[in-house]
């Protein structure tokens, strides 16, 4: 068995219970705080291995320009949804709008910032491992694309 396959099966042995339980707990409409602290743990953690996982399988600008964004909406939708199961204030009235709650979810991945828009108090943990798995996301990818770039560059495979 190769070193792929052998951190492959590692990878989605680790991600995939994790993948599980955050659909179990974003469709509950009660939880308790430990499950929120789990979930943005389990968010935090669940997503990038994915992402580096797919880059050490297959090492290739294809895999990183559509896997990255396939990911990075799974998380976004995924936040969206906890939060609306257990509610944020836009304009300081509690709403469990799905649109509300994904402008909420895109303006803190993107560390845009979102004045209009605040966490309940038992969430601030969960929007934060958003904010910075955004910031973490950016960064992983510009440090993957220069890798991959250079590579071509040295190989001098980059089409003319």
């Amino acid at each position: 068995m190769s070193l792929r396959a052998i951190i492959g099966t590692i990878g989605l042995a680790v991600a995939l219970p994790f993948l599980a339980y955050l659909v179990y707990l974003s469709q509950a409409k009660t939880t308790s705080p430990d499950q929120v602290i789990f979930l943005a743990f389990a968010f935090s953690v669940t997503f990038p291995t994915l992402i580096l996982l797919s880059l050490v399988l297959f090492r290739s600008l294809v895999v990183l320009t559509v896997s990255l964004p396939v990911y990075a909406a799974c998380i976004i939708a995924g936040y969206a949804r906890t939060f609306m199961a257990f509610q944020i204030y836009c304009n300081g009235k509690p709403t469990e709008a799905f649109r509300d709650c994904l402008y909420y979810s895109v303006s803190l991945f993107t560390n845009t910032g979102c004045a209009d828009c605040a966490p309940a108090p038992s969430l601030r943990l969960l929007a934060a491992s958003e904010a910075f798995f955004g910031y973490l996301t950016l960064g992983v990818a510009c440090a993957c694309l220069i890798v991959i770039l250079v590579r071509l560059i040295a190989a001098d495979k980059l089409p003319r």
